[in-house]
């Protein structure tokens, strides 16, 4: 059975040789991040933790007998951990000192989020149909002018049948350009043009817009630190700004809304330009604590859609 002393030795902290660094982002490319491990013994009575913050800059700031690795003015204490008491004398501990992580990017996958309403809209006017004909399930209609359309555009097509006894209908629908669309001509696979259409007009590269739609799209996490006090303009945690997360408003009232105008912010036009450029909404921000007095800004955002 071990006999309990305590020894003038340990009366300031010794890291032991069991000490290391750990680079907690490696894996985002980040070799300069660092976490300093120093794997303390010390006699349990003359323990004492030092103040947050304190600087990793000589032997003396860290209160150990010697540093264990290079002085590192970067790096500020973040805590001692993993306490244990050794044959009821001696305490073991890890006292950590820890860089301000680079600002850094995750790609957790994709997750479904409700993206906002668009309207109806064309980039052109109507023009007639002059002639409608069906053949192997495919309409060809034939337009009064060149429609400016190819294989793969949306239209709008407009037309009045006759459904037999008298019945007269008028009816619309969204159809996609085929193969051989060009010039005056429109390919569509639909079975219309065995209807007795008595006039119709298209309205070319028309959308049929959405109502609020939730659908899945890829996310990022963006994680950028803070140490209230020494990073530029932070003196409190309060000084770290939350991003608003997406919600369009009308320009005029600003009140929410979940469909997208010309007269909302954004404008419909701004966010189909979003959705063309692969641009990231915020879905989320949340300030959290990283290690000691250092916090992180995670802010969520997902791809436009």
């Amino acid at each position: 059975m071990s006999i309990p002393y305590t020894s003038e030795d340990f009366t300031t902290p010794r890291a032991g040789g069991d000490s290391w660094v750990e680079y907690p982002f490696i894996e985002y490319g980040d070799n300069s991040s660092k976490v300093y491990h120093m794997r303390c013994t010390v006699n349990k009575d003359d323990y004492t933790a030092i103040a947050l913050d304190t600087t990793m800059a000589s032997a003396s700031n860290a209160d150990v007998l010697v540093l264990p690795f290079a002085a590192d003015t970067s790096a500020y204490f973040v805590g001692d951990f993993n306490h244990r008491v050794i044959d009821g004398a001696l305490l073991e501990f890890d006292r950590q000192f820890a860089t301000i992580p680079a600002t850094n990017e995750d790609y957790p996958g994709t997750e479904f989020f409700t993206f906002p309403g668009l309207p109806a809209a064309t980039s052109g006017a109507s023009i007639d149909v002059s002639n409608v004909s069906y053949s192997s399930g495919i309409t060809t209609l034939t337009t009064a002018s060149a429609h400016g359309m190819s294989a793969g555009n949306l239209f709008r097509f407009i037309y009045t049948y006759s459904a037999g006894g008298g019945i007269v209908i008028n009816s619309s629908i969204y159809l996609t350009c085929e193969t051989g669309t060009l010039g005056s001509t429109i390919k569509a696979n639909t079975t219309l043009g065995t209807y007795t259409i008595t006039a119709a007009s298209v309205i070319p590269n028309a959308t049929r817009g959405r109502g609020p739609t939730n659908l899945s799209s890829s996310t990022k996490i963006i994680n950028e630190y803070f140490l209230p006090g020494v990073t530029t303009n932070i003196s409190t945690v309060q000084d770290i700004n939350l991003f608003e997360t997406f919600q369009p408003f009308l320009s005029s009232s600003g009140e929410n809304v979940d469909t997208l105008t010309t007269v909302t912010i954004p404008t419909i036009n701004d966010y189909n330009q979003s959705v063309n450029d692969n641009d990231y909404l915020v879905i989320d921000c949340a300030i959290e604590r990283y290690k000691g007095n250092i916090y992180v800004r995670k802010t969520k955002e997902i791809t436009a859609k």
